[in-house]
């Protein structure tokens, strides 16, 4: 079963690939976007690392 914080975190990956995709592109966005990405893919690492502490 796919818990809601994976659903969450593959979802502010989306939109992180999408703020980085707007036309025309900024500095802004495109960092935003970059930043968003970065956060949750560590927030998908933590978690990972988190269930395979507990095995």
């Amino acid at each position: 079963m796919v818990s809601k914080q994976n659903m969450i975190a593959v979802v502010m990956i989306l939109l992180g690939v999408g703020l980085t995709q707007i036309k025309p592109a900024q500095p802004f966005t495109i960092g935003l976007g970059v930043g968003t990405i970065a956060i949750a893919s560590f927030w998908i690492i933590l978690l990972i690392i988190k269930e395979l502490k507990k095995k």
